[in-house]
């Protein structure tokens, strides 16, 4: 029994020095695991915006590192495995951009979230008529939030290319921008994030006013002698639309019908399936149009609004304190604008010619007494010009342009300025020189 005890005695105290030396090396073990530490990922919350061109070095930061390897994934793809990694946006989209770090037995990680913007998404465009006889058309872009407008942007994207001559007329569609110029190049199209052509017709029927995107195949040309169909795939115009005639302007579209401003015949509800003439709303209108969030279509003549109802295509009109001014003489797009949060237009107030005026109003609907006292002035010694007075649904302000009053070298002196749309409180205002002889506002 003794002889037993003691060999009990003796295994217990070997297994006891095994267990023992077993947490040692334990210890031991879990002394060499060290977890690296990234103190600092190199980019403020892992989040940023950036735009089509740009770059973004990442290098973290770390701490308690011992011979470690990298690895970079962009939306679970491996992109790298240096120690810091250069992100750049060669396409519009949402990225992840998983970093991997593995010291001796550990690992530690980070993600990264980068929206790439278009170059042209985050703001406006400024369409140009182009100083007549001297240089064409081209497009300014001001970015949201800066204190500069960037200059000649299509033709900076588009080396060895030019708009038309008198480029009166832009519109988004599709996520293209429309641009129409008066002669020559009449119609261009190009991507609107990247400014890059796509297309263009360099001769149009008649001189080109207009643009509607229809749908994702058609479009609608307004133009000095008629409304065209554009096949927007092929981009080519078709026959001359039926019953359609003279000088056209504004074209919107609105539930089954395609309303058309002809200075011959007035206002026009077109069935949006075949543009048959469904209706001659009205007899006569030269400014316009614009929508307010109750669904109706506004237009202007001379000391009258005239609300359309879409649905029923009846007329109501308001009378206005002072003459709207009309578009038909040299067509501009005119400043007859609409909120897209209140049932309210904003009108610009001209002198002669599309020119001279200070004052834009703000029509509340059903409140006639809104029309008595401007909503704005722009600054003494500068004056709109064309369709210089739009609302922007993006941020709910009002986006104007003007140039300093006079003539000759006065005209390359340009203002930009964004107002609340709602309280008409100044938000920024934006000057830059050149004979752009601006046009419209096109928002993206």
């Amino acid at each position: 029994m003794r002889s037993i005890s003691r060999k009990f005695q003796l295994s217990f105290i070997v297994a006891a020095i095994s267990i023992a030396g077993l947490a040692s090396c334990s210890k031991d073990n879990q002394a060499e695991v060290v977890v690296p530490q990234i103190v600092a990922p190199g980019l403020k919350n892992g989040k940023d915006t950036i735009y089509i061109g740009d770059s973004r070095v990442l290098n973290p930061q770390l701490a308690d590192v011992k011979n470690p390897t990298f690895q970079w994934l962009v939306n679970g793809v491996q992109k790298s495995t240096d120690s810091t990694f250069t992100f750049t946006a060669t396409e519009r989209g949402d990225y992840t951009i998983s970093y991997k770090i593995i010291s001796g037995n550990a690992m530690a990680s980070y993600y990264y979230q980068v929206k790439v913007l278009g170059k042209f998404e985050n703001g406006f465009f400024l369409v140009n008529e182009g100083w007549f006889g001297h240089e064409p058309g081209d497009v300014n872009f001001y970015r949201n939030g800066e204190d500069s407008v960037y200059q000649h942007v299509f033709q900076r994207n588009n080396p060895g290319k030019t708009l038309g001559t008198t480029t009166e007329y832009g519109a988004v569609f599709n996520n293209k921008i429309y641009l129409v110029s008066k002669d020559g190049a009449g119609l261009v199209v190009a991507d609107a994030g990247t400014m890059k052509e796509t297309g263009r017709i360099d001769q149009l029927p008649s001189n080109g006013n207009s643009f509607l995107g229809v749908n994702t195949g058609t479009g609608l040309i307004g133009t000095a002698n008629g409304l065209y169909p554009i096949n927007l795939n092929a981009l080519t115009a078709g026959s001359k639309i039926n019953n359609v005639n003279g000088q056209i302007g504004g074209l919107i579209k609105a539930g089954a019908y395609i309303f058309v401003m002809s200075q011959t015949d007035g206002v026009l509800a077109l069935n949006i399936n075949d543009f048959s003439v469904a209706k001659q709303v009205l007899n006569k209108a030269d400014v316009g149009f614009a929508t307010t969030p109750d669904g109706r279509i506004w237009a202007a003549e001379g000391q009258s609004l005239f609300a359309i109802n879409a649905q029923t295509l009846g007329v109501d009109t308001i009378a206005v304190p002072f003459a709207v001014n009309g578009s038909w003489g040299a067509w501009n797009a005119g400043m007859l604008t609409a909120s897209s949060v209140e049932n309210a237009l904003f009108i610009g107030k001209t002198n002669s010619w599309g020119a001279g005026g200070r004052e834009i109003y703000k029509y509340t609907v059903g409140n006639s007494a809104s029309l008595s006292t401007p909503f704005l002035t722009i600054p003494a010694g500068r004056e709109l010009i064309g369709a210089a007075v739009r609302y922007n649904p993006g941020n709910n302000t009002l986006v104007v342009t003007d140039v300093k009053s006079g003539y000759g070298d006065n005209y390359k002196d340009n203002a930009l300025y964004i107002y609340d749309a709602s309280s008409g409180g100044l938000k920024k205002s934006v000057t830059y020189t050149g004979f752009f002889f601006p046009a419209m506002p096109v928002f993206n």
